[in-house]
C-alpha cells in the first residue's frame, strides 16, 4: 500500500474501500482522538476542554501574553484563538486587557482561578504521559517523537 496516497496497490475496489485506515493520517488522527477523550477524562471536574488547558499552559510558562503570541505558539489560527479564549474568560480562568503602550494589543492574564487549575491540568497530563511510556517504553516512546518531529518540521517547512 502506498501510505501517502492512501491507495492500495491492487485493483480491486473493496480493499481501496477500507485502505484509508492504514494511511498515516487516519492514524494520527483516530490517536488524538483518543487521547485527547482520556485526557478530557482525567480533567472533566475542571470544566477546561484540552484545548483551553494548552492556552492555560502557554501562559503558566509565561504571562501576559499577546492573543496574537498565544496563536502563534500554539500554532492555531487567530480566530480559535479568540474563540478559546473567549471560553476561558467566561469561565472565569483568564482576563482579556489592553496593552498600555498599544490600545491595539490585546494581553492575556490569568486569575486566581486560572492558576488554581494548573496542579489539576498538569497532573493529568503526567498520568497521561506515564499511560503513554507504559504502553510503549522508553526506547520507542524516544524513536517516535524524534519521528513525529521530523514530520512536523517538513510539513511546518512545506507550509511556509
Amino acid at each position: 500500500m502506498n501510505i501517502a496516497s492512501g491507495i492500495g496497490s491492487g485493483a480491486d475496489a473493496q480493499a481501496v474501500d477500507h485502505c484509508f485506515k492504514d494511511t498515516l493520517a487516519y492514524k494520527t488522527q483516530l490517536l488524538s482522538r483518543l487521547l485527547q477523550s482520556e485526557y478530557m477524562s482525567r480533567i472533566a471536574d475542571t470544566g477546561v476542554a484540552p484545548a483551553q488547558a494548552y492556552v492555560l499552559g502557554e501562559l503558566w510558562i509565561e504571562e501576559p501574553l499577546s492573543q496574537v503570541e498565544l496563536a502563534r505558539r500554539l500554532e492555531i489560527g487567530k480566530a480559535s484563538t479568540g474563540k478559546t479564549l473567549g471560553r476561558l474568560e467566561a469561565a472565569g480562568l483568564i482576563e482579556r486587557r489592553r496593552h498600555e503602550g498599544d490600545r491595539r494589543v490585546i494581553t492575556v492574564h490569568l486569575t486566581d482561578k486560572g492558576r488554581e487549575v494548573r496542579d489539576t491540568l498538569q497532573q493529568a497530563g503526567a498520568m497521561q504521559d506515564q499511560r503513554i511510556h507504559e504502553l510503549m517504553g522508553e526506547d520507542r516512546l524516544e524513536q517516535t517523537i524524534a519521528l513525529l518531529d521530523v514530520m512536523i518540521d517538513g510539513f511546518r517547512q512545506k507550509a511556509d
